[in-house]
């Protein structure tokens, strides 16, 4: 089957971000907006999972190309579990 969707997530750390992914996205987002999401949910996958790493890779596709930046550990958001 193929159904369309406003999103996907995979990867090894995935199965440990749906509820943030699904209660953080929002139709419509800025750029800075999308940026933000997508850093908020990879450092919280790789909180939990020990094969994801511990840089963000993002990479922003336009019609003028592509943006690659490099999230190094002390620069991603802080998430504690309390």
């Amino acid at each position: 089957m193929l159904v369309r969707q406003p999103f996907a997530v995979g990867g090894s750390g995935s199965a440990y971000i749906y509820g943030y992914v699904d209660s953080a996205f929002k139709p419509g987002m800025s750029r800075a907006e999308c940026v933000k999401f997508v850093i908020n949910a990879v450092t919280l996958a790789m909180g939990r999972d020990g094969s994801s790493g511990g840089v963000v890779h993002v990479a922003i596709i336009t019609d003028s190309g592509t943006e690659y930046t490099i999230i190094l550990p002390h620069d991603l958001p802080q998430f504690h579990c309390e």
